[in-house]
């Protein structure tokens, strides 16, 4: 903002600028007569005032833009007037301007001295939004409309201080003769434009002194300065009013955002002073947030956490894993602590902490393993009366949230029932499945428990959560039971019946809830018997038990089910969905399917890319179910062995053919990754076309 300062000598001083660069006029008595007698001639004859040698060019330019608006400069009651809603809205608009202009115009106004002066606070457009003076010089003002709510812009009532000051943007000092209307000219004023951070003018503030029967030589004429100094005054003031609205405005963004996460943030300062805690954080520790502010961390949780080590060093800490128990709880949290730092990476002093629940954690990295349970009840396929019962029965134990043990031969189902179980009890939580026989001996401990730093060679630097902690607040799903290491069980048991799970290598318990589905193909309770396996575990798991029918036990559901594996297959392979012929129909409802449903399934597979002319026939079966292998010798058997292998090299052959040897298509169609496709290539010698 360019802002002329006033250098006052003898006589009354404008500051408007002229084309010669000088700011400042003189004006006496005799001047301010001719300034007089020549608008009475402009207003009748049209007069250039341009021409005058006495007149300020801005104030000319002015003048004749008010008789271009048709303003009347003899009316007595200036401008128009908004309506009472208007004038709230503005008001409303301008509340941050007024409050803090009016206070400094009340503080200072003793300042003037004199009681000939009137003050006036403006809008950009010239609108009035405050008015203070004596009563005498106020009754003469409100007389001719100075008051607020009135609309006093040049276009309303012509040249005056503030209307060039917006105009010029600049502070202005305007001789009474100078104002375009009449009932003006015997006044002196001076204006300052108030701007905003951007430069944008957001206002006026005026002083205007009566010089009606005074002499004008002895006039006052250092109000410019002082109005000057109040603008720069208000439009400082106004700049931290501004700063500290948008910092409240983030802040209470900021507590916002804070309060709806549901994680627990807490900073301290460099002393490990407690300076602001989320209603999440404090929740976890059972407190109320007056309780905890302005508190030495130590006061809230122990020691162990190592907060002074990231006040001392500035070095971060990242998933520090502790147990918080308050008066309702006991929960396994990671602890992240980050120092304060400057935006050039210097420490500066303090930490923020978050505390995120280990079980939140945990389902989101079952979720991405590829965990999710994605089947329910109405994902079982089965019209027969043995499948109808055994979907009724495990429906109705799914709502018991006690042990289960589902019992069948391999390829029933007995994954997808799981499935189903966690999905009508659990939903919400994660669903892990561990096969007992799939991981080594050695190993299985530490996938079940998990382990902490160090606990063994090859342990990762941090520790793991094992399966059990992974569960947390779902189901843990374990298939082949019967093959889980003897020595374990025990181990299995106390975590049953405690809930609570103790890493190898840790040396506290964490409180664990979830679910437990166990599955076999063997006669457990045999086991039992041959001390195979532990009596007291087996009933723990056995609480509720559910035998899954095999295939050959579920009537008409073996061609349902060829029905439906037919056109999935066909769907994801982009082929016309084959008929089945009547031989085969006869084949497949007389085959005993020793595989159960996942040989049905790999056995449609095949058929399906074997097929030719839209017809599956008998050629297109594998050779195990022709010759009915299952029912056969030894050698019989390992003929159907190596014969399961000449079927996986044909399907994969026959799908490259399909896809134009697109090995990502290939591998999706065959729901195997593209991994272990490239790994079949090699072990079956497929060389793709170049």
């Amino acid at each position: 903002m360019d802002r002329t300062k006033a250098n006052y000598s003898n006589g009354v001083q404008i500051s408007t600028t002229t084309d010669n660069n000088d700011p400042l006029i003189e004006m006496n008595l005799e001047t301010w007569n001719k300034i007089k007698n020549f608008k009475t001639r402009f207003i009748s004859s049209n007069e250039d005032p341009k021409k005058m040698s006495f007149m300020n060019l801005d104030v000319a330019k002015s003048w004749s833009r008010s008789k271009k608006y048709g303003v009347d400069p003899y009316m007595q009651a200036l401008g128009s007037n908004m309506n009472p809603q208007e004038f709230r809205d503005r008001i409303n608009n301008k509340k941050m301007l007024i409050e803090t202009a009016v206070p400094f115009i009340k503080k200072y106004y003793h300042v003037l001295a004199n009681s000939d002066y009137y003050m006036i606070l403006t809008d950009e457009t010239g609108t009035i939004l405050f008015t203070l003076g004596e009563q005498g010089e106020a009754n003469a003002f409100y007389a001719i409309n100075a008051r607020p709510g009135a609309i006093w812009s040049e276009q309303t009532i012509g040249t005056t201080a503030h209307a060039l000051s917006i105009q010029l943007c600049k502070p202005v000092q305007l001789a009474g003769p100078y104002n375009y209307c009449m009932v003006l000219q015997d006044n002196i004023s001076s204006s300052t434009p108030i701007v905003d951070e951007t430069g944008d003018i957001i206002g006026t503030l005026v002083v205007v002194q009566m010089t009606a029967n005074r002499n004008i030589n002895k006039t006052q004429i250092h109000s410019l300065g002082w109005v000057i100094s109040m603008g720069y005054a208000i439009e400082n003031e106004l700049q931290l009013r501004n700063r500290n609205h948008d910092l409240n405005e983030l802040n209470d963004t900021l507590q916002a955002i804070l309060s709806a996460v549901d994680e627990g943030f807490i900073t301290l300062n460099n002393e490990g002073i407690i300076t602001h805690i989320n209603k999440e954080a404090a929740k976890i520790f059972g407190k109320l947030t007056p309780d905890i502010e302005n508190k030495h961390f130590t006061e809230l949780m122990s020691k162990q956490i190592p907060v002074d080590k990231v006040l001392e060093t500035g070095k971060p800490i990242h998933d520090y894993e502790a147990t918080i128990v308050n008066d309702k709880s006991e929960v396994q949290y990671l602890i992240t602590i980050e120092p304060i730092l400057n935006e050039t990476g210097e420490f500066l002093a303090g930490a923020v902490m978050r505390f995120s629940r280990s079980e939140k954690i945990n389902r989101l990295v079952t979720h991405r393993g590829g965990t999710e349970a994605t089947y329910t009840f109405n994902s079982i396929i089965g019209e027969s009366t043995a499948i109808k019962k055994t979907i009724k029965d495990a429906i109705k134990v799914s709502q018991i949230p006690a042990c289960t043990l589902l019992m069948g031969e391999s390829g029933t189902g007995k994954e997808l029932f799981a499935q189903a179980i966690h999905n009508n009890s659990r939903p919400e939580g994660p669903f892990v499945a561990l096969n007992c026989a799939s991981i080594p001996r050695n190993l299985i401990e530490s996938e079940l428990f998990g382990y902490e730093a160090g606990s063994f060679t090859g342990a990762e630097r941090r520790g793991r959560p094992g399966k059990i902690e992974l569960a947390n607040g779902g189901t843990l799903f374990l298939d082949e039971i019967g093959d889980m290491p003897i020595e374990i069980q025990p181990v299995l048991l106390r975590c049953l019946q405690d809930k609570k799970v103790l890493r190898l290598g840790g040396n506290h318990y964490i409180p664990v809830d979830f679910r437990v589905i166990a599955a076999t193909n063997k006669d457990l309770y045999h086991m039992v018997q041959e001390k195979q396996f532990r009596e007291d575990l087996y009933f723990r798991l056995a609480v509720f038990k559910i035998m899954i029918p095999p295939l050959r036990s579920r009537d008409d559901d073996i061609i349902l089910l060829t029905q439906y594996f037919i056109e999935q297959i066909s769907q994801r392979m982009g082929l016309i969905v084959p008929r089945l012929s009547k031989d085969v129909l006869t084949k497949i409802k007389n085959y005993s399917w020793p595989g159960n449903i996942r040989q049905l399934e790999n056995a449609m597979v095949y058929a399906v890319n074997m097929a030719q002319d839209g017809l599956i026939t008998m050629n297109n079966l594998p050779d195990e179910i022709i010759n009915d292998y299952h029912d056969s010798d030894m050698d019989s058997i390992s003929d159907h062995l190596l014969s399961m292998v000449e079927i996986e090299k044909r399907a994969i052959k026959n799908t490259l053919k399909h896809t134009g040897y697109n090995v990502a298509d290939t591998a999706d169609i065959l729901e195997i990754g593209k991994t272990t496709l490239y790994r079949k290539f090699k072990e079956y010698d497929i060389v793709l076309p170049k």
